[in-house]
C-alpha cells in the first residue's frame, strides 16, 4: 500500500529526473526566467499521457501538443551585450520545443525506464532523436540534395522536423544495419560529433 508520503517521493523523483533532462538538453539558458518550472510542470503533466500511447500516430500527437503548447507559453531570453539588446526575447520555435521534448523523453524513457518498464520498452521505438546543431549540420552533409535550409535548431520548423527524423532513421539504417533506435544513434552521434 503507498503512503501519501510514497505518492510525494515519487512525483518528487519524477519531477527530479525532468529537471535534470532539461539540465541536459544546454536549452535551459535561452528561456526567460521561470520557464524551468513551467516546463518541468508541463512535462510531467504530459508524461502521464506516456502510458496511453499506443502506436507512432498516438505519438507523433502527444509531441506535436508539446511542441504546440511550448511555443505558445515559452519565450526566449532577451540577449544583451555591453547593456544593448541584440536580440529581443519571443515565443519559442519548433525546434527548441522538440529538442526539450526529446532529450526529456530520452532521459524519462531509456536512460530511467519511466513510466514502468513495459510501457518504457513499448514506447521505446517510438522516440525521436533530439537534434541539436551539430547533428543538423551533419544531416545536411550527408545528404546534401535534401536542400535543408535550417541552420540552427532555431530554424527548424515542423515540416523540416519531421524530414530530419526521417533522414535520421535512413541513416540508421545505412550505417548501423537498422539495429539502433533513434535514441541509441543519438548516443553514438553526440558523441561522434561533440568530441
Amino acid at each position: 500500500m503507498k503512503s501519501e508520503y510514497s505518492s510525494l517521493a515519487i512525483e518528487k523523483k519524477h519531477k527530479s529526473i525532468i529537471e535534470m533532462s532539461l539540465t541536459i538538453s544546454a536549452m535551459i539558458r535561452l528561456f526567460e526566467k521561470g520557464s524551468k518550472q513551467k516546463m518541468v510542470s508541463e512535462l510531467f503533466d504530459e508524461f502521464h499521457n506516456l502510458e496511453k500511447i499506443e502506436n507512432k500516430a498516438d505519438f507523433e500527437l502527444f509531441h506535436k501538443r508539446f511542441c504546440d503548447w511550448f511555443t505558445c507559453n515559452i519565450k526566449t531570453a532577451q540577449r544583451r551585450r555591453n547593456n544593448r539588446i541584440v536580440k529581443e526575447s519571443h515565443y519559442a520555435y519548433y525546434g527548441h520545443a522538440a529538442k526539450v521534448l526529446d532529450v526529456s523523453l530520452k532521459v524519462v524513457v531509456y536512460y530511467s525506464g519511466l513510466p514502468n518498464k513495459i510501457d518504457a520498452e513499448r514506447i521505446l521505438p517510438l522516440l525521436n532523436c533530439p537534434i541539436d546543431t551539430p547533428l543538423l549540420n551533419y544531416l545536411k552533409e550527408t545528404f546534401p540534395s535534401e536542400s535543408i535550409s535550417a541552420t540552427t535548431i532555431e530554424k527548424i520548423d515542423r515540416d523540416t522536423y519531421v524530414r530530419l527524423q526521417e533522414l535520421i532513421r535512413i541513416d540508421i539504417r545505412r550505417r548501423f544495419n537498422n539495429e539502433l533506435l533513434p535514441t541509441q544513434y543519438d548516443d553514438i552521434m553526440w558523441y561522434e560529433l561533440n568530441r
